[in-house]
């Protein structure tokens, strides 16, 4: 299909000549120019749309005339200016001119036999009427003498007076503007009363009179102006109450506009141009609106259905569809007239457009409500008459001859958005009555704007741009955007940034945003961090590579006073500088001040305790989030040149801030920038780093370390690793031998080959055969030797597995030996036994008992008087009684002249318990025997053999074992205190339990017996003896005596 290009507003429209006609544009006719004949009905019928409610008061009227309608007066209902008076000019001109009617009436055959209706009319702007309205009345009807005995004084006629004026030929009577004529008449004294409420009861009396049949032809036509005059309006309504009341049928209530229809545009239209195009002109307009929408909607920039466009042209053509919608928001208005104003509103409009032979309509496709100029004196009174409190926002934000945000902002980008999308907000911000809706959402403000051709992108970065300038504009909870009369927090941040200096952004706002970004989080390329110093505030140390962010430099290379700082510097090898232009320095700190501005703001704003979901504490956030980004780009200008030292001194890089959203990095960006320079190396440790350091740093076959890390702060030439880079790899040359630590100082290799030596550690020990199991470890060698007695040698016998050297000796030599000869054989290691004495006190019939032990072959000595054993001890060959007077008996380990383990053992003679026991008689002992494995088990039924008559309450249990020592299962057998039974019948029940039960495989036993019976007392003492058992361990009441 072929496409067809849209046509201009220019080419498809053509304005009526009234519209430039300067002398007709303010003209508002009233009735008095009706009765006057100043009014020409072909030209005023040409110019006005027929609307359904001035169908609605003809219909009526003219049924009225016939003396078919019921009801004889009419009410138009409509705030000032929303077309009553109009209405009645149309209604008494089409009444008077019979020939026009044909012509204007849809339906005119139903009017075609009635002649010339008379027309009569008062207009309550006649306040001097010297006879009253009803004078004037009695006056057009040529009747004045009629009423005469009701002029002087004023006095209101009757029913029957008004019938008898009125009757006869059809005619109809146009009341306009009464509520002024009636607050006037207050002020006018008539007798005991005043001329207000005679007026009012000559209306009631007429409105009374109408209903009679006698009037049955004659209309009267009423304006209500109850939004503008109160007290008037009271008395014309009490009034039709009592007509009402009277005749028992209400006045036809008409509205001229209908205030939710497309009737504005059609009136628009009819007013303002001479023809319309054609449906598929029109149809072609809409289309391409359609699509812009449809692509702004596919970009997700609106909300706005494309259909919803495309109809709503189709409709309004040659208005934008927005049109009704903001202007229904502002046409209650005070002092607004409604209609009237916005026509008034709208020709301006069209000669703005249409001037300088068309060069705005040339380039438009519809008419918007926003398509004037605010710089033009006229517009600016016409739209600040609107809603006055505005003013200071129209000329801030708006319009003011170029100097104004929105035009500011459309000379950068040299186009025309940012002006309509202001005018756009502010046609949405001019109602001025309670509970006004104020504002378009960003998606209604695209919609209404998206036209053929415009670049909506551009648009929303516009609109962002004016949202963060603009002084006047404001959100709602429900993102609204809407101008109000008091300045918002950008005007707010604007007076901060204007009280702040440079100076003080610096130290404050902008030192500390560099510093969080530029901070050594890592802390592997640079350590310190300095904004902004004073060259003598500069202080390198030893250890901590400084990065110095300084003022930019207008000249060649580095800063003449940084240059001369690094010349002098002892710590070259320390420092690197990040500086630039200076040409975006002021760029920087306006862009910080506007920070500052903004936290300060926010602060406040928690201060007030603002809650965070207020509208203006998250636009506040929002902007917060912008001007980082705008300090961010400011500071990517600023800062675009690292000076880092190197083999020839001082280096100059580009520096590239690369920055996504807010998120910055400066340590990291700064360390890839040295990576690639090779300035910085993030390798591990390795022996590149080694042979480096030996080369450049670490000279001399031996230095003290702190000279080598001294050399590294100071040589350009080397390298920047992490700052522990030296350390870790002194400790890693020192691991593999390459370096020698000798105090203070390092010593780098070749070294002589190590001597051989062993290490002896003790695996096990066991303490009933004073065997142990050493682990041999040879270094530098591979064959150990040992010998007891002397120094082993190569003659010695050879271990054979040194990790399991099994000795019962308290001292062996061990000797290791490099089978290779690359290492020379060490001296002999003598490896000595841990030597121990172990220590048990038991308490006998006798006294307390000492028992001694410790390895085969050592003497052990003792003194029990406190003296020392070494010189005084006596050798313990066996259980000694400890003195009653004895506190503390000294213990020492003698082996081959050497001693060991000396102890002081403290003995408790209070811990002694007396047990009545008769040694003569027989005796129970009713005590728990435990055995917790099978050696103990059977070394216990051994002595209770020798020593015990019965046994009772055993409980004997049997574990079956695996391979590796595991319990796969058990038998238990139980034996209570009322059987008794022999050690060697539980010997036996055990062997029997085995044999049957466990054939193959390993038991661990436990044996446990809770009472012994013994034939004597003295049999009970020897148990004990033997058993190594303290007496102590025993409680009287256990032992029962036969």
């Amino acid at each position: 299909m072929e496409e067809v290009l849209m046509k201009t507003l220019f080419e498809l429209c053509k304005p009526r000549a009234s519209v430039f006609d300067e002398t007709k544009r303010e003209d508002v006719l009233n009735l008095s120019d009706l009765i006057e004949g100043n009014i020409d009905p072909q030209a005023f019928f040409e110019e006005n749309y027929l609307t359904s409610g001035m169908k609605v008061l003809f219909d009526a009227a003219f049924k009225r005339f016939g003396k078919e309608g019921s009801t004889g007066v009419v009410k138009l209902t409509q705030a000032m200016g929303g077309g009553k008076t109009h209405n009645m000019l149309a209604l008494g001109l089409i009444a008077a001119n019979p020939e026009y009617r044909e012509k204007v009436l849809p339906d005119n055959n139903k009017y075609k036999g009635l002649g010339k209706v008379k027309v009569v009319a008062f207009t309550g702007r006649e306040s001097d009427a010297p006879f009253g309205i009803w004078g004037s009345i009695a006056e057009q009807l040529g009747k004045k003498d009629m009423f005469s005995q009701y002029y002087s004084p004023l006095s209101a006629p009757g029913e029957t007076a008004w019938v008898k004026l009125l009757e006869g030929e059809p005619l109809l009577i146009l009341l306009d503007e009464l509520p002024p004529y009636l607050e006037n008449a207050k002020s006018k004294t008539i007798g005991n009363s005043d001329l207000c409420t005679v007026t009012s009861t000559a209306l009631a009396n007429l409105f009374s009179a109408l209903g009679k049949g006698q009037l049955s032809n004659v209309c009267l036509v009423v304006s209500d102006l109850k939004a503008t005059y109160e007290s008037g309006s009271e008395l014309i309504r009490s009034s039709f109450k009592n007509l009402e009341n009277e005749v028992n049928r209400s006045a036809l209530n008409i509205e001229p506009v209908g205030s939710t229809s497309d009737e504005v545009y059609y009136i628009l239209r009819k007013r303002l141009f001479e023809n319309m195009p054609e449906a598929d002109e029109i149809n072609q307009v809409a289309l391409g609106y359609q699509e812009a929408v449809s692509n702004a909607k596919k970009m997700s920039f609106t909300t706005v259905t494309p259909e919803h466009i495309y109809t709503g042209i189709k409709d309004s053509y040659p208005f934008h569809p927005s049109i009704r919608d903001l202007y229904a928001r502002f046409k209650e208005n005070p002092g607004f007239q409604q209609t009237r104003g916005l026509i008034r509103l709208m020709r301006q409009i069209v000669t703005g457009l249409y001037a300088d032979n068309g060069k705005h309509a040339k380039n438009k496709r519809l008419i918007n409500v926003f398509d004037f100029d605010l710089n033009d004196r006229s517009m600016l009174t016409t739209v600040s008459q609107i809603k006055p409190e505005l003013s200071n926002a129209i000329a801030h934000d708006i319009a003011s001859n170029g100097k104004a945000i929105a035009e500011e902002i459309d000379a950068q980008y040299q186009q025309n958005l940012v002006a309509d999308v202001s005018k756009l907000i502010l046609v949405a911000s001019l109602a001025n009555v309670p509970n006004a809706l104020l504002g378009l959402t960003l998606s209604e403000v695209i919609a209404n704007l998206c036209e053929p051709g415009r670049d909506i992108a551009g648009l929303k970065r516009a609109l962002d741009e004016f949202q963060m300038k603009a002084w006047y504009l404001e959100h709602d909870k429900d993102g609204k955007l809407f101008f109000k009369n008091t300045k918002n927090m950008i005007a707010e941040l604007h007076s901060l940034v204007e009280s702040y200096d440079n100076d003080g952004v610096k130290s404050t706002t902008l030192k500390t945003f560099l510093a969080e970004k530029f901070k050594p989080n890592t802390g592997d390329c640079y350590q310190e961090l300095l904004i902004f110093p004073a060259v003598d505030e500069i202080n390198l140390s030893q250890d901590k590579v400084t990065l110095v962010l300084f003022e930019p430099y207008t000249g060649i290379g580095l800063h003449p006073e940084l240059q001369k700082f690094f010349d002098n510097a002892l710590y070259k090898n320390r420092v690197m500088f990040l500086s630039g232009s200076r040409d975006t320095m002021n760029r920087l700190y306006a862009a910080a001040k506007e920070l500052k501005a903004i936290e300060r703001i926010i602060k406040n704003m928690i201060d007030e305790k603002v809650p965070e979901d207020n509208q203006q504490f998250q636009l506040a956030q929002d902007t917060k989030i912008k001007k980082i980004t705008a300090v961010l780009s400011a500071a990517q200008q600023t800062f675009g040149v690292l000076y880092y030292p190197n083999i020839k001194g001082i280096q100059s890089a580009d520096f590239s801030m690369e920055f996504k959203g807010n998120n910055y990095n400066g340590e990291d960006q700064i360390r890839k920038l040295l990576i690639e320079k090779l300035k910085l190396t993030d390798k591990t440790v390795d022996d590149t780093m080694r042979r480096k350091c030996e080369d450049r740093l670490f000279t001399r076959k031996e230095m003290r370390f702190s000279e080598v890390k001294s050399r590294a702060a100071t040589e350009t030439s080397w390298n920047w690793h992490h700052p522990k880079a030296l350390d870790a790899l002194l400790a890693s040359c020192v691991e593999k031998d390459l370096w020698r630590v000798h105090g203070d100082y390092v010593e780098k290799g070749p070294f002589p080959k190590e001597p051989t030596s062993v290490t002896v550690s003790q695996k096990s020990e066991n303490e009933e055969t004073g065997k142990v199991i050493l682990r041999l470890m040879p270094k530098f060698g591979d064959k150990i030797y040992y010998e007891v007695g002397a120094a082993a040698t190569t003659s010695s016998l050879q271990v054979d597995d040194p990790n399991n050297f099994e000795t019962t000796e308290l001292k062996v030599s061990f000797l290791c030996v490099d089978s290779s000869s690359e290492h020379p054989t060490g001296e002999p290691i003598l490896w000595t036994r841990d030597i121990k004495v172990r220590h048990k006190i038991v308490d006998t019939d006798a006294g307390q008992t000492l028992h001694l032990k410790s390895q085969p072959g050592v003497k052990i000595k003792y003194t029990t008087d406190g003296s020392d054993p070494k010189e005084n001890g006596g050798v313990y060959e066996g259980e000694v009684v400890i003195p009653s007077s004895a506190k503390f008996v000294q213990v020492i380990a003698e082996y081959d002249d050497d001693f060991y383990d000396s102890q002081t053992i403290k003995i408790d003679s209070s811990a002694k318990k007396e047990l009545v026991i008769d040694k003569e008689k027989p005796m129970v002992v009713m005590h728990t025997f435990k055995a917790k494995d099978t050696k103990e088990s059977y070394e216990n039924l051994e002595v209770f053999k020798k020593y015990a008559e019965e046994l009772s309450d055993v409980r004997i249990v049997l574990f079956k074992l695996d391979d590796k020592g595991s319990d796969i299962g058990y038998i238990e057998v139980n034996i209570d205190t009322k059987i008794a039974t022999t050690a060697q019948m539980v010997e036996v029940t055990i062997d029997n339990l085995k044999s049957s039960f466990i054939t193959n495989g390993r038991a661990n036993i436990q044996f446990e017996c809770g009472s012994v019976s013994f034939k004597t007392g003295q049999a009970f003492y020897d148990f004990v003896n033997e058993k190594q058992i303290s007496l102590s361990q025993f409680k009287q009441e256990e032992i029962k005596i036969k």
